[in-house]
């Protein structure tokens, strides 16, 4: 069963100081993409879709540029997909609009990644299992427990996912969460959150049928919101839509693998040091090159 990966890659990196997606983590610089790209490989996966901007695209290609004699990857400039363009909007319009710009680039069931998180590689075996049962109206997401993608060195973003009986009722955009003094508190709660909600890193499990209901919802949203220099339409809002109005549902799958991320510089030193750790365990090659 062969299926598509889409790699969102277009985020300014405000927080990290620098583009994430291309700063180097491997023994020989590889990027933490590579390693999500290994692990999709293995898999099955037939085709990467890249999604970045002007200044990283010609940097992954020439970075990824040992992949092609394996597999076919497409590198997709948001801005182009931007309703004004070429006028287009600095700060990107949200990953709804991200994934939606994906939509010419992608003809089979697909999973969808940050270029900025490791997901592990039993994170993909689950994902293979949710593509038995996807079809037109049922999706899967994948998701973790909070505890394992705090950052130490400041407050993250996730969504809180609500869960009854394996099935997504909601989610719930949650910001600068942090643990202090063994409590956990967002923006949105300061009551404390705990430490086994579960959280969805954006490893969602789509079919093709998604697009239409991107494409409705971020026309609505352009509507409204066109001369908004801020405004983003996140591709959580419009599934929780989707939700309530009963046009889908979610299957959820929780994963132990351990997940890891680049929020911020600081976070680089321990992202490299589970690679090495990874390699050493044979997990990886030393040279993703030779053996991508």
């Amino acid at each position: 069963m062969s299926f598509t990966l889409l790699i969102l890659a277009g985020g300014l990196g405000s927080r990290f100081n620098g583009s994430k997606q291309i700063e180097g983590i491997g023994p020989n610089g590889e990027l933490l993409l590579e390693y999500s790209i290994y692990d999709a490989l293995r898999q099955g996966c037939s085709k990467i879709v890249i999604l970045s901007n002007p200044e990283c695209i010609p940097k992954l290609q020439l970075k990824l540029n040992y992949l092609t004699a394996k597999v076919n990857i497409v590198y997709v400039n948001q801005y182009e997909h931007d309703p004004n363009y070429p006028n287009f909007r600095k700060r990107p319009w949200g990953t709804a609009h991200a994934v939606l710009s994906t939509e010419n680039y992608i003809d089979e069931n697909f999973i969808i990644i940050n270029a900025d998180d490791f997901y592990g590689q039993a994170s993909y075996e689950i994902a293979k299992e949710l593509f038995k049962s996807i079809n037109e109206s049922r999706y899967g997401l994948l998701t973790y427990h909070l505890s394992e993608t705090l950052s130490e060195f400041g407050g993250v973003s996730r969504g809180i996912c609500s869960i009854t009986n394996s099935q997504l009722v909601s989610i719930s955009e949650h910001t600068n969460i942090y643990m202090k003094n063994r409590r956990i508190t967002s923006n949105e709660n300061q009551t404390g959150l705990s430490l086994n909600d579960l959280v969805s890193m954006n490893m969602w499990v789509f079919s093709t049928s998604v697009f239409k209901y991107l494409r409705a919802s971020f026309d609505s949203f352009y509507q409204i919101n066109q001369f908004d220099e801020k405004a983003e339409l996140y591709l959580p809002e419009v599934i929780n839509t989707l939700l309530k109005k009963a046009m889908v549902t979610v299957e959820v799958k929780t994963t132990d693998a351990e997940w890891f991320g680049l929020t911020y510089s600081d976070d680089l030193p321990k992202a490299k040091k589970m690679i090495i750790d990874a390699i050493d365990k044979e997990t990886y090659p030393i040279h993703m090159h030779s053996n991508g």
